[in-house]
């Protein structure tokens, strides 16, 4: 039953979300041999990658041990099709939620207050900070040739700034419509560019994803159990389904492979003698600007649209085509 459920789940979410691109990528090779695989016209599900995974950890926390099943099947559609989260997240766990069903839930001026500030946080994170960015950012990105080094250095940066304010925005909203209804969500981001390592980035940059990834896939695998090489190996291959989970492009699992990477870097880094001024103030400063600058350059694989506009943008950054239209 473990087995159905997780195929069904990864089953639906690999059609409707990654067929076109496997039939892509394995059309460049068939096409050597005169062969080809038509793409198909589907219409990807809204919030598919959300609500799968969240079905997912219902069923594998009951096969653990960690979970009753829900009371009813309308408990269950309620844990599902929640809609504060439905679109965006963040990805709600039913051990967090389903508990929570076991009372009855009264709408209390205290919940709508606490709610109302957060959701309105979220907003102005949203609306004021991450659209009033995006213009510049999607110009820059539309026609990278056309700017100069610095204003695409300039670029990057807003963008980690805009990534930053509208993901955040979009899970304070959904965390503080929650609130107002009566039912609480974890925090999903907690100040991640304060973050001294990639590592630390990771438990405050989207939380409810990392600690899934974390918690039934990368354990799952072996974890940190089975000898570095095995932990090495099981944070690179949960980065890059990471980054596949957040879109269907070769862009995306470069950049899981990337945080992968330097993941199992900085773990086998930890295991290493520090000197004695490893833990001073001028190394946490020091490891906040390099983490955040790594995370900002990374972030271009994230937001560029094709691997031509990636590779303009940075050649911009090097300094490589410094001038006029590339």
């Amino acid at each position: 039953m473990l087995l159905a459920s997780v195929c069904v789940n990864l089953g639906l979410l690999g059609f409707f979300k990654y067929y076109n691109f496997f039939v892509d990528s394995a059309s460049a090779v068939l096409s050597e041999w005169g062969l080809g695989i038509s793409n198909l016209e589907i219409i990807l599900p809204v919030g598919i990658s959300f609500y799968t995974f969240q079905t997912m950890s219902y069923t594998l926390d009951i096969y653990r041990g960690k979970l009753k099943p829900a009371r009813s099947f309308s408990d269950f559609a309620l844990f599902v099709a929640f809609f504060p989260q439905l679109v965006a997240g963040p990805i709600v766990r039913a051990a967090d939620f389903l508990p929570q069903l076991e009372h009855r839930v009264h709408i209390r001026g205290a919940n709508l207050w606490a709610g109302t500030q957060i959701f309105l946080i979220g907003l102005f994170k949203k609306l004021m900070i991450a659209d009033s960015v995006a213009p510049f950012v999607d110009a820059v990105h539309e026609y990278p040739g056309y700017y100069s080094p610095m204003t695409t250095w300039l670029c990057v940066l807003a963008y980690s700034l805009q990534i930053y304010c509208d993901f955040s925005g979009y899970s304070d909203m959904a965390i503080g419509c929650a609130r107002m209804m009566g039912y609480e969500f974890q925090r999903n981001f907690n100040m991640p560019y304060l973050s001294a390592t990639i590592t630390e980035f990771w438990r405050r940059w989207h939380i409810s994803l990392s600690s899934w990834l974390r918690d039934y896939l990368y354990i799952s695998l072996g974890g940190n159990r089975k000898g570095h090489l095995r932990t090495y190996t099981n944070l690179l291959t949960a980065m890059i389904l990471g980054g596949l989970w957040h879109g269907a492009s070769w862009n995306f699992v470069i950049w899981g492979t990337l945080h992968g990477a330097v993941l199992a870097l900085h773990k086998a880094w930890t295991g290493m003698p520090k000197p004695a001024f490893w833990n001073s103030g001028l190394i946490r400063v020091l490891g906040v600007a390099s983490t955040f600058m790594f995370v900002s350059l990374v972030w271009v694989l994230f937001r560029a649209q094709d691997t031509q506009t990636m590779e303009a943008v940075y050649r911009k950054l090097l300094f490589l085509d410094a001038y006029g239209a590339s």
